[in-house]
């Protein structure tokens, strides 16, 4: 097989990112616009119900696949909700979400979704306004060297600077 060129590689790995989008009503519609590139994807051999799929996140790693995977195993509904890196220099992950009664996954995905942005939302204006009113613990500051000092000279060693140290 010849080397493939810089663009050729480009492309192809477009046409592999655009398999189908999620549009507003939940369905997969074909991408036309090969620049276009989707943040998530459903990859083929979904159910065609969409009671079982396993999303493509393009450029996410184990910080939100975990924290999803979470989001989603909290509904009822939920028969298996997993996720993969498929290889460490690959920037996605895939996630896999299975739903009893022939339920949505894709509306399932949504909601997740959602209740993160929610969740994150109402972290950060928790930790705003701790901040704001001096709410939060301190610890006092400690000068770790001076410990140290403090230690070795308890120990009968010299330290640098003090009148006992005989290497300077």
């Amino acid at each position: 097989m010849a080397p493939q060129t810089e663009e050729q590689r480009k492309q192809e790995e477009a046409a592999s990112r655009r398999h189908a989008r999620l549009d507003n009503a939940g369905v997969l519609q074909m991408s036309a616009n090969v620049e276009q590139l989707e943040k998530i994807t459903i990859l083929p051999g979904h159910e065609p119900d969409y009671s079982a799929c396993t999303f493509c996140l393009w450029e996410e790693d184990h910080t939100l696949g975990n924290t999803l995977r979470w989001m989603i195993m909290k509904d009822a509904d939920v028969e298996y909700c997993g996720y993969s890196a498929p290889h460490p220099s690959e920037p996605k992950i895939h996630l896999r979400v299975q739903m009893y009664d022939g339920l949505s996954a894709v509306d399932c995905l949504r909601r997740a979704l959602a209740n993160l942005r929610s969740l994150f939302e109402t972290m950060g204006s928790q930790y705003a306004s701790s901040l704001q009113n001096d709410n939060y613990p301190r610890e006092k500051d400690v000068d770790v060297h001076e410990v140290v000092a403090e230690t070795l000279r308890e120990r009968g060693f010299g330290v640098e600077g003090d009148a006992m140290d005989e290497s300077s």
